[in-house]
């Protein structure tokens, strides 16, 4: 079951907190395309989320905060265990954050301020503590806006979007190109002209971009590095080292530790 506890947002509270935890499905938990009057930030604590707004793609791991301005379009999927923590911006203040989406890599700082702003009687906060809060936050935001977050590419054709989903949900299937296309009722040659074309990568980079994130999910709730290689596809641990290293200049053990 769903759990969520979320109230509208008030015309006096900058922000209105709610929270969200899943068990995982088969397809993770999709959420429709959808707009919301007021700005919305979200602290992922686990599972990977990608989020989808025209042509633009979010993808927020565990530890990062994700942000979706007001008034625009965009739809979701969370692949892996759901848990995280919303914040509903009021609209009156969300000029203060970037008009478009985007995520920042989270800090002990932000996951205690969110921590606070979802515990507790947060709205009966007199108003100038919440504006003291919420300006530490955004200074906190822009020390960190230098940080890159993991992009990856969705395409927009639904046979596409489900080949997509499936390979994030099942980052070890070993399906390949010619199997795909049988399943999607097209050729190979077809399959992959249309991926790279919605993507701009080929389809086995974007698989093993996947597999990565997928990966940094799972490493980032405890796992082993030899269990999450094995658990996203690889042959071999050193196999999982060597992509890794090529995706983000360092082992894996190095690239958590600096996110502590």
């Amino acid at each position: 079951m769903l759990e969520a506890a979320a109230a509208p947002t008030l015309p006096d509270v900058l922000l209105t907190p709610f929270s969200v935890r899943r068990r995982r499905e088969s397809k993770g938990i999709s959420v429709p395309a959808h707009v919301h009057q007021e700005g919305m930030l979200v602290l992922v604590h686990e599972g990977l989320v990608v989020v989808q707004s025209g042509g633009r793609v979010l993808s927020v791991l565990p530890g990062t905060l994700g942000w979706v301005p007001p008034g625009v379009l965009h739809g979701a999927r969370w692949f892996g265990e759901a848990r995280g923590s919303f914040l509903h911006v009021h609209p009156g203040i969300c000029g203060r954050l970037p008009p478009v989406c985007r995520s920042w890599p989270s800090s002990r700082l932000i996951e205690a301020l969110v921590e606070r702003f979802t515990q507790g009687a947060w709205q009966d906060a007199p108003p100038s503590y919440q504006a003291q809060l919420f300006d530490v936050l955004l200074e906190e935001l822009r020390q960190r806006s230098g940080e890159a977050c993991v992009p990856l590419p969705m395409p927009a054709d639904p046979r596409l979007q489900e080949l997509a989903n499936t390979l994030l949900d099942t980052p070890d299937d070993t399906a390949g190109i010619d199997e795909w296309a049988h399943r999607l009722n097209m050729s190979s040659r077809t399959l992959m002209r249309r991926f790279r074309r919605e993507t701009g990568v080929t389809l086995g980079q974007w698989r093993q971009q996947a597999r990565l994130l997928r990966a940094l999910e799972m490493l980032f709730r405890g796992g082993s590095v030899t269990q999450v290689a094995l658990s996203v596809g690889y042959e071999s641990t050193s196999a999982f080292i060597g992509s890794f290293r090529t995706a983000f200049g360092m082992t894996p053990t190095r690239y958590l530790a600096g996110r502590a």
